[in-house]
């Protein structure tokens, strides 16, 4: 399992990628990962007890912060599995590698999130979930959400052990896969 900047060196490895889903029934998901989406999907967000995050947490620049911290080597894995707080992210952040993301893309996907169908979420910009289990059969989930100014995005990673947030959706197959970079070259293609 790779160290906290390892993980972040792979993330790099897919920004600025546009990452491209065709489904069966002809509906096309495009969405890109951002730099600044590092911490909150693997999840350092919640570690509140570390005071480099204490200090920007809920601040303009969080991620930035983050993210510079990580580069410079003064946030580390170490600092992070310190934390009292790292046992509520751990299954989290060892599910969240490169490999695990590109792994979403040969399972079956939530369309059109269904909120109400679960008694308690936070999810409520969730339009997408690309989900699958892992070895131990418990679940990953990546969740993608819209808003008008930048469509598609990537909202949060997560690992539940149920299956809590995919039972009773309506799920989809995906057709095709492409990572296509920004000089609209494929990097990656897959069909299903």
């Amino acid at each position: 399992m790779p160290g906290l900047k390892a993980k972040y060196n792979d993330f790099l490895k897919i920004l600025d990628c546009k990452m491209h889903y065709e489904f069966y029934n002809g509906f096309l998901l495009e969405f890109q990962f951002k730099k600044t989406n590092f911490p909150h999907m693997a999840g350092l967000h919640k570690l509140k007890d570390i005071p480099i995050i204490q200090t920007y947490l809920g601040k303009p620049g969080f991620a930035n912060q983050i993210l510079s911290k990580i580069k410079k080597g003064t946030l580390t894995e170490s600092d992070i599995k310190a934390s009292k707080y790292f046992p509520l992210i751990q299954k989290r952040y060892d599910e969240f590698t490169l490999e695990n993301l590109f792994s979403l893309s040969y399972s079956d996907v939530i369309i059109d999130f269904d909120i109400t169908k679960l008694a308690k979420s936070k999810l409520t910009k969730t339009r997408f979930i690309l989900f699958e289990k892992n070895n131990k059969q418990e679940n990953r989930h990546l969740c993608i959400a819209c808003n008008q100014t930048t469509g598609f995005y990537p909202e949060t990673f997560f690992f539940e052990p149920s299956d809590y947030y995919v039972k009773n959706q309506t799920l989809e197959k995906i057709k095709k896969f492409k990572i296509i970079k920004t000089d609209g070259s494929i990097f990656f293609e897959d069909n299903f």
